[in-house]
C-alpha cells in the first residue's frame, strides 16, 4: 500500500491468488495480514459465517493461529489505516512518491557535483544509498549524517505522510554538509568516472512501475542481469582485465 491504495496487484496489473501486507496498514501498529481467493482462505475460517445465527463454517479448516492473530488494537488501527487510505485516494501515494523523487534527484545532484562516489536510488516513497564498493571510508557519509541530525545506516530507508518539504530541505541540507566535509577530508577520493543508475529516479509524475527492471533492457551494452552474494538484482558487465569475469555496475 505504500506505492499504491490497492497494494502491488493493481500498481503491476495482476490478481494474485494469496497476497500478504504488512507494515502500512498496521497504522504504526506491527501487523501482517493474508488475502486470497475463496478457494484458499476458506481453509482458514470454514468460508463465509458469523456468530448468532444458524451459520456454520461449511469447508474443511486446518488449524492457524498466533499470539497476536486478531489483536483488538491492531486490527482497530489497521481499519483507521485502510479508511483513510481509501478517503485519501491515489492522491497520497502520488504526493509521497512525487516528493520523495524530488528529494533524491536534489541529492543525487549533490553527489556528482563533489564527484562523490555516492547514488540513492528509490522506488516509489522508499529509497536506498548505493555506492561504489571498492571505494573505502564510505561508512563515513552514515557517521557524518547522523552528526548532522539525520539518522541513517546502510538500509533501505522511507518518507511518510508525516514528513514535510521542510523536512525533506533538512535532509538535503544535512547531505550537502557532509559531501562538503567528506571532500574537505582527504578520506573519500575523487570521483573521475559517472555511476551508472537503473532508472534510480522516478519520472515526474512518480509512478512506481518506471522502475521495473527488464533483463532486455540493460542500461548499457552488453550489461547482464545477476545476482549480488546477499541475493538482490545487480547489472554486470565484463572485466577487461579478467576473462570470464564481471563488474557490477549498481544494485537493480
Amino acid at each position: 500500500f505504500r506505492m499504491h491504495p490497492n497494494g502491488a496487484q493493481a500498481l503491476f496489473g495482476i490478481e494474485a491468488d494469496i497476497g500478504t501486507y504488512g507494515k502500512v496498514i498496521g497504522g504504526g501498529m506491527p501487523i501482517g495480514a493474508m488475502i486470497g481467493r475463496s478457494k484458499w482462505m476458506d481453509a482458514l475460517d470454514g468460508g463465509p459465517w458469523q456468530f448468532g445465527d444458524d451459520s456454520v463454517p461449511e469447508a474443511g479448516v486446518t488449524y492457524f493461529a498466533g499470539t497476536f492473530v486478531r489483536h483488538p488494537l491492531t486490527m482497530a488501527a489497521a481499519k483507521a489505516a485502510l479508511v483513510h487510505m481509501k478517503e485519501q485516494g491515489p492522491a497520497l501515494q502520488e504526493r509521497l512518491n512525487d516528493m520523495t523523487a524530488d528529494m533524491v534527484r536534489r541529492v543525487n545532484d549533490l553527489f556528482d557535483e563533489h564527484r562523490l562516489p555516492f547514488r540513492w536510488v528509490t522506488f516509489g516513497s522508499a529509497f536506498k544509498t548505493k555506492y561504489d564498493d571498492t571505494v573505502e571510508n564510505t561508512e563515513l557519509f552514515f557517521m557524518l549524517m547522523r552528526l548532522h541530525g539525520v539518522h541513517v545506516l546502510d538500509f533501505p530507508h522511507f518518507l511518510t505522510t508525516a514528513h514535510t518539504e521542510a523536512d525533506v530541505d533538512r535532509i538535503v541540507e544535512a547531505v550537502e554538509k557532509t559531501c562538503i566535509e567528506l571532500r574537505a577530508s582527504g578520506l573519500m577520493p575523487e570521483r573521475t568516472y559517472p555511476i551508472e543508475t537503473v532508472n534510480g529516479v522516478l519520472g515526474a509524475a512518480g509512478d512506481p512501475r518506471e522502475r521495473i527492471i527488464r533483463a532486455d533492457n540493460p542500461p548499457r551494452p552488453g550489461a547482464r542481469l545477476g545476482s549480488t552474494p546477499d541475493g538482490g538484482a545487480a547489472w554486470f558487465v565484463p572485466d577487461p582485465e579478467r576473462e570470464g569475469k564481471y563488474l557490477m555496475l549498481v544494485e537493480a
